[in-house]
């Protein structure tokens, strides 16, 4: 590793002077963890040794030379003994700014546990998820992978892997405070005395979740337990922290593939989209699953740990992959999406392909002209030339008749979303769409017959839902009035000199 850990003990001589120093072997890491906040490029680590010391003044040396440790943020705290031994001070290398050392009060010999945290920068994680979709595309079996990519020029060995989704707001970058001049002096306009309020209320947070965090326990020397190796995800507040199974070797410039979540018959919807936006006689198959708890078939939550569940937690960012499985076992890949955050009950969709299997055949049977009225206005040009137009007000009725025909030997659901070219109004199941009567223009749809529900997706977009047996053929009829106002919008125009009116 290259931030590094000298251990000097120091014997008291005649009077304050420092005299003999004699050094001490360290051993490694007895463990560290990595709480990644990959939002602002920060990772907090909490490093624990256990110390050999020896009664009177011991000097511990930290360096992180070659590596982008924040220097402000470093904090060593004793874990055991506190009765014996004091951490009398921290000093600094004169002229250097990649080591410190703490000064350490001790009343006994042996071993001392500690922990080290500080922040970095230098790595980040991204998700991943494979999905195996099993033959008659009701179940998903979903593996969930997290890729940790470590740059921060230090070897993290035996580590925990936990990761915090959601996003934070730093004042300043690690990777800027990594690279600032020799503590004592000032920077950026703070003095030294200032550093250490620079990120104060993000820091404080984070220790506070760091001390309050349930997953990794003390044991008799103080040092982390290894628990149940299995994903744990903790809700803190706007955050959620997952914490990975198991310890890996987080190596520099070596990206590590961990599993996050395996999960065994994730319940799947099999969606048949077509929309005006894409093509409006094409329909679009989609697989979907949403992020909730299991159920029984009782409908009850089943027992299952966090790593074999959804709805534990929001989904993070990543790639989503589906495969489907033949009769033989033989895989083929169905399609794919990069997702953004899932929180808890949403759900996620892929694409998995144009299925010319369901048809849609759309007709407009009839339309209507009723409700004219023409108007005549006028409107000066200068001085001397008036402008003399008729506009007109209509309403216009067309009559659609939508034939769609499912060659699926299952039942099927179908999402089709219209375009209309003016504000949407729809009619309710019992009464006509609030204005239809006035004289408001817009587009006033009137599906209320139709099987299956119906809903305005925005200005111009409607959606209505229909669910299909095998192989049947529906015919789907609506109507939509559009209250044309003012349109011409200069019929009839002549133009004619007039007097300026007087006064």
């Amino acid at each position: 590793m290259r931030a590094i850990i000298c251990l000097m003990l120091i014997s008291l001589l005649v009077g304050p002077a420092w005299a003999a120093v004699d050094l001490v072997t360290i051993p490694s890491r007895d463990g560290v963890q990595l709480t990644i906040y990959n939002s602002e490029d920060i990772t907090m680590v909490r490093e624990q040794r256990l110390l050999t010391v020896k009664k009177g003044v011991n000097r511990v040396q930290f360096t992180w030379a070659n590596t982008l440790i924040d220097p402000t943020s470093i904090d060593f705290r004793i874990l055991a003994h506190q009765d014996t031994v004091d951490l009398i001070d921290t000093t600094f290398p004169a002229g250097r700014n990649d080591a410190l050392q703490w000064n350490i009060q001790s009343g006994m010999d042996g071993k001392l546990p500690v922990e080290i945290r500080y922040f970095t920068s230098g790595i980040a994680w991204s998700a991943d998820y494979v999905g195996l979709a099993n033959q008659d595309e009701t179940k998903l079996k979903l593996t969930g992978y997290v890729r940790v990519t470590n740059q921060s020029g230090e070897l993290y060995d035996n580590a925990e892997t936990r990761l915090v989704v959601g996003k934070i707001n730093l004042v300043e970058r690690i990777a800027d405070l990594a690279t600032r001049p020799v503590p004592g002096g000032e920077y950026w306009g703070r003095d030294a005395d200032a550093r250490g309020d620079i990120r104060k209320e993000f820091a404080k947070k984070a220790m506070d979740y760091e001390s309050r965090e349930k997953n990794g326990k003390l044991d008799d020397s103080g040092l982390i337990a290894e628990g149940k190796k299995e994903v744990a995800k903790q809700g803190l507040s706007e955050y959620f922290l997952f914490t990975i199974a198991g310890r890996e070797d987080i190596k520099n410039n070596e990206p590590k593939r961990l599993v996050s979540m395996e999960i065994d018959e994730v319940p799947l919807d099999v969606i048949y989209k077509l929309s005006d936006r894409i093509n409006p006689i094409l329909f679009t198959k989609y697989y979907r699953f949403n992020n909730q708890k299991l159920l029984d078939e009782a409908g009850e939550e089943k027992n299952l740990s966090a790593m074999n569940n959804l709805g534990e937690s929001p989904l993070p960012d990543g790639n989503v992959r589906l495969f489907s499985e033949y009769d033989n076992q033989d895989l083929a890949y169905v399609g794919g999406t990069a997702t953004k955050y899932v929180p808890i009950g949403d759900r996620v969709e892929v694409n998995v392909g144009n299925e010319p299997s369901v048809t849609m055949k759309k007709v407009l049977k009839d339309r209507r002209i009723t409700n004219v009225v023409s108007r005549q206005y006028k409107r000066r040009l200068n001085n001397t030339y008036v402008r003399y137009y008729d506009l007109i007000d209509f309403d216009e009725t067309l009559y659609f008749e939508e034939e769609i025909t499912s060659g699926k030997p299952v039942d099927i659901k179908l999402d089709v979303e219209r375009r209309f070219d003016a504000n949407v109004l729809l009619w309710s199941p019992s009464e006509k769409a609030t204005g239809f009567e006035g004289n408001e223009p817009g587009a006033y749809i009137d599906m209320h017959e139709l099987d299956g529900r119906v809903e305005r997706v925005d200005e111009n977009h409607v959606k209505y839902f229909v669910d299909l047996n095998p192989g049947e053929k529906r015919v789907i009829q609506y109507t939509v009035t559009y209250k044309r106002r003012k349109v011409g919008p200069e019929l009839n125009t002549y133009d004619r000199r007039e007097p300026v009116p007087k006064g």
